[in-house]
């Protein structure tokens, strides 16, 4: 057993409050099979931690042992006059299945101050018979720890909770998923890296390392080991954001251990992230030789809520084996249970709920999801809840399942019901009551001249710098008025809320806008209005506009004579304000059709083009601004034989509560246009139209098509709005978008790569090789299959991305890109580092859809440095230092010691580099002659703690 104590001896006159825990020492105990180490803040006001050990023992082989474990010893990572460790009984044991228990030790722990503390617990011993461990395996203790950070800055926390038992089941030759199902409490990031399973130390003082003759669980078995798509080698990851560990495709049956660590991120208000804790779990995972197909699981994509918004939806499990029963677990922090379904108040109420029919469910077999949100829901992290699918394939034959992640994000809910009037103080703003919210917060209100017609998604956050918002004030969150008193009389404004929620001790949260309110956008006296921003052709360099106006409404020209001008104004972008001057109309407001102007020479095809509308009488004096519309802006993203269009405008009349008309090119006749939709807008977000190709407006005849992956369709979007309750004196107002072509996509992602590294040879290289400016440069090649699984790949690759980590188990981060026709990648690095590190490839198809990553290949340093024998330090510039020959490389560290003939040490040094000028210990010059080094040189190699290498030699002084 061990733990690190590092620098705690300085708390040795502190005072441990509870007792601690962990171990029993029973000889040849052989039990263990996985666990973790959990902590629990208990105390607002002193650091106290409920700390939990939990393990899973084997109950086949392992019984007798796992009856004798009735307490362990805990290092709780410091030192309590002179005492390091505690024994702790067990609180609970459970039968999980008929070959794993469960075992729960926990007490209470007061740390003596903020710092750094490694907890850790070490117990005799792992289970046998675990292929991938040295053998025999049950010699081997098993030793877990958890790294917590306490400091005043951050506040407080409490480690993730690990939802999912860490004993699985895969199958030869299948892809093997698990997920620990961690939740954090305090809604911290997550982050997942692979680890070693670790070992006590000799001296079972809470220090542990990482088990020796470890083998990574992909490079078992016979060659060939490949994937089960059998489009390479077989690989074994974990995803750094979602924790599925993944094992891509076992190949020989057998019992292994694998670990990994669950890092723990807090948000600190300036937007940094630092990381405040670290879980070692160690799993063990059976591999069986079976013909039972693993089932299949259906979820949602990941998506984003308000709260208040209730959450429903279905998860579908199949199974290719007839007759198979299935059944569909979940958890979560969402449902408030914990790992053995203790009820565990990890969300405020209410509580998810799942519903899955109890019986014999043949597939398919379908649950149900049900999360009623509020605004005690709210946090930054996504809630993951973790789906699994297992089938009962029979008594003697293993189980396996196919396990989802869902991650559901709940943001502060919007501000409701915005209303306002003009008062005699200025505009009166009301709204409805904002629920309450435990974390408090507080209202932000905005305004912006003109109204804008913009529709926040669900998802923003905020007000977007784009829209040109001002914030004017702040309520408290449970104020439902307030007064603009700067606003101006007869201005037309556009206001907006934002709720900013709190979420913990020192971050908030901000809402998506309110839908706007906007007042003094009735029809304004004596000037025009803009009627149409009308797109009439799309081109990128001679589109064409018609914008049309109404004359000066309740204009006396006795009053206010001519003569009589029209100033068009025009900028780009729904929000654009930056307007140049594009024509005078001159006018005499008769019969003239001099209320229409034709902008060309546009590219409509790209742009988004905004009117403002400027009338002028005698001559020079302005009377006043119509308020500025914008052209009618279609888009759309490309789907398996759909096209799903959106479209928009900021226009001063209102197209909501409108029926817009969706029109389709005629494959036969290009250039005509058919009605295939009236669809029915509402309010924000639902200027939508997804098109499969059927035509649901038959008054111009049914123009229902089969639409194909990659055959081009285009279309262009008619809105139909009003001027408030001016609609008889205008009418519809119909303006048309731009013309937007499109294809469908399959937009399954590419099959994975097959890469390599051209090997550099160590033992034959000069050392003149590692002087020149690119001489440390790895060489990536790779190649796309053809095939997967049966499955033509695709073939409409835009580019690959290229991946970099320095460590086997760190953080890879793209570094390159390349073109689809690209099939290399060369990585020139810097001399310190040498050629050390890992890479996968990834292609991206031109839907920019991005394949899993490629085999990972990883390249080491050679460890070769040579030293002269004779060396001058008389000034003259040549041979002046004592230092190795021929351009050094991946020198980590370097220290030397020099002997005179006598074995006195008269020189030493240590640093990044060697260069010794001939002086001795005090500065002073050594004579010539004949002199013994000694030298330690550490190299930068593939794994960060690489071995130091010692050097010896005689060395001749001249001068």
């Amino acid at each position: 057993m061990k733990i690190p104590l590092n620098c705690m001896k300085k708390y040795l006159s502190y005072l441990l409050v509870p007792i601690l825990f962990f171990l029993a020492n029973q000889a040849h105990a052989t039990h263990i099979r996985a666990g973790e180490i959990t902590a629990e803040r208990i105390s607002n006001t002193s650091l106290t931690y409920r700390v939990t050990l939990t393990t899973y023992t084997d109950e086949v082989g392992g019984r007798s042992a796992n009856e004798a474990q009735e307490d362990v010893d805990f290092y709780p990572g410091f030192v309590n006059n002179g005492v390091v460790s505690y024994k702790v009984p067990r609180s609970q044991k459970v039968l999980i299945s008929p070959t794993t228990v469960r075992n729960t030790y926990v007490t209470t722990v007061t740390f003596p101050g903020p710092g750094l503390y490694k907890i850790s617990c070490g117990i005799p011993n792992r289970n046998e018979a675990t292929i991938n461990l040295p053998q025999p395996s049950d010699d081997i203790t098993f030793f877990v720890q958890t790294t917590l950070l306490i400091n005043s800055a951050f506040g407080l926390n409490s480690t993730p909770v690990l939802l999912n038992i860490p004993v699985d089941s895969a199958a030869v030759g299948v892809k093997f998923i698990h997920n620990p199902g961690a939740f954090d409490i305090d809604g911290d990031s997550l982050s997942y890296k692979l680890a070693i399973p670790m070992e006590d130390s000799e001296q079972a003082n809470g220090i542990g390392g990482p088990i020796e003759g470890y083998v990574d669980p992909s490079l078992v078995g016979d060659a060939p080991i490949r994937n089960e798509a059998d489009t390479g080698p077989a690989t074994f990851k974990i995803d750094a954001r979602t924790g599925d560990l993944i094992w891509d495709a076992p190949q020989k049956i057998g019992q292994y251990n694998v670990a990994f660590t669950i890092e723990e991120w807090r948000k600190a208000p300036d937007g940094t992230y630092a990381r405040i804790g670290v879980i070692v779990r160690d799993m063990q995972i059976i591999v069986v030789e079976t013909d039972n197909r693993r089932p299949e699981l259906e979820v949602p994509n990941d998506f984003c809520v308000e709260a208040g918004d209730l959450i429903e939806f279905e998860v579908l499990g199949t199974d290719d084996d007839e007759d198979q029963s299935l059944k569909i677990t979940t958890n979560g922090g969402v449902y408030n249970l914990g790992p053995g379904g203790e009820f565990k108040r990890f969300i405020a109420d209410s509580a998810a709920k799942f519903n899955f029919p109890a019986g014999n469910n043949v597939s398919p077999v379908t649950g149900k999801f049900t999360w009623q949100t509020n605004c005690g829901h709210v946090r930054e992290q996504s809630y993951d809840v973790l789906f699994k699918v297992e089938d009962s394939p029979g008594r003697f034959i293993t189980q396996l399942v196919d396990i989802k992640t869902v991650k559901i994000n709940v943001n502060p809910q919007r501000v409701k019901g915005l209303t306002g009037e003009e008062t005699e103080d200025g505009v009166a703003l009301r709204w409805q009551q904002y629920p309450e919210c435990t974390g408090g917060g507080k209202l932000l209100v905005y305004r912006k001249d003109g109204c804008s017609g913009l529709n926040p998604g669900v998802c923003e956050q905020g007000m977007p710098d784009a829209w040109r918002y001002v914030k004017i004030g702040e309520v408290d969150l449970g104020d439902t008025t307030f007064i603009d008193t700067n606003a101006e009389n007869g201005q037309i404004y556009s206001y907006r809320l934002v709720a900013e929620v709190g979420v913990s001790q020192f971050n908030t949260m901000l809402s998506s806008p309110s839908t706007e309110f906007c007042i003094g956008s009735e029809l304004p006296k004596r000037v025009p209005v803009i009627t149409h921003v009308d797109i009439q052709s799309t081109n990128n360099t001679n589109g064409e506009i018609t914008v049309k106006w109404s004359k000066p409404i309740g204009l006396d020209t006795a009053d206010f004579k001519g003569p009589y001008s029209y100033k068009i104004f025009r900028t780009e972008g729904l929000g654009g304000d930056n307007f140049v001057e594009v024509t005078t109309i001159n006018t005499t407001l008769g019969d003239a059709a001099d209320t229409l102007f034709f902008d060309t020479g546009l590219n409509t095809l790209d742009l988004v083009y905004k009117y403002k509308l400027a009338f002028y009488y005698e001559a020079d004096k302005l009377m006043g601004e119509a308020p500025a519309a914008t052209s009618v802006r279609l888009k759309g993203s490309p789907d398996d034989r759909q096209i799903n269009l959106s479209w928009e405008a900021n226009t001063p009349w209102s197209n909501d509560n409108q029926t817009h008309l969706v029109y389709r090119e005629d494959k036969g006749n290009p250039g005509v246009f058919n009605i295939i939709a009236e669809v029915e807008v509402v309010g924000p977000n639902t200027y939508t139209y997804t098109d499969k190709g059927e035509d649901s407006f038959l008054a111009d005849g049914d123009q229902s098509i089969v639409l194909e992956n990659n055959i081009e369709y285009c279309y262009k979007v008619v809105t139909r709005g009003v001027y408030g309750n001016e609609a008889s004196m205008f009418g519809i107002l119909e303006n048309s978008s731009q013309e937007y072509c499109m294809s469908p996509a399959d937009r399954t992602p590419p099959c994975p790569l097959v890469i390599n590294l051209e090997p550099f040879d160590c033992e034959n290289v000069s050392q003149e090789a590692f002087c020149g400016p690119n001489a440390f440069t790895n060489n990536l090649n790779w190649s796309t299959p053809e095939s997967a699984g049966g499955v033509e790949c695709r073939s409409d690759l835009i580019r690959y991305n290229v991946y970099y980590s320095r460590f086997p188990d760190g953080n890879f981060e793209q570094i390159g890109i390349t073109d689809g026709t690209a099939r290399r990648y060369n990585h020139v690095k810097n001399p310190t580092d040498g050629f050390a590190g890992c890479y996968y490839v990834t292609a991206v198809s031109i839907l920019d859809v991005e394949s899993e990553p490629s085999n990972i290949v990883c390249a080491d340093n050679c460890n070769r440095i040579s030293f002269p024998n004779v060396f001058s330090p008389n000034g003259d510039g040549r041979n002046d230092t004592f230092e190795p020959m021929n351009c050094p490389g991946f020198i980590k560290s370097i220290g030397y010691e020099i002997y005179n003939r006598q074995g006195l040490l008269v020189a030493e040094g240590e640093g990044t580099s060697l260069s010794w000028d001939g002086r001795g210990i005090n500065d002073q010059e050594l004579s010539v002659g004949t002199y013994f080094y000694l030298i330690k040189v550490q190299f930068n190699r593939l794994e960060e703690n690489s071995d130091v290498f010692t050097y010896k030699g005689y060395l001749e002084l001249v001068k």
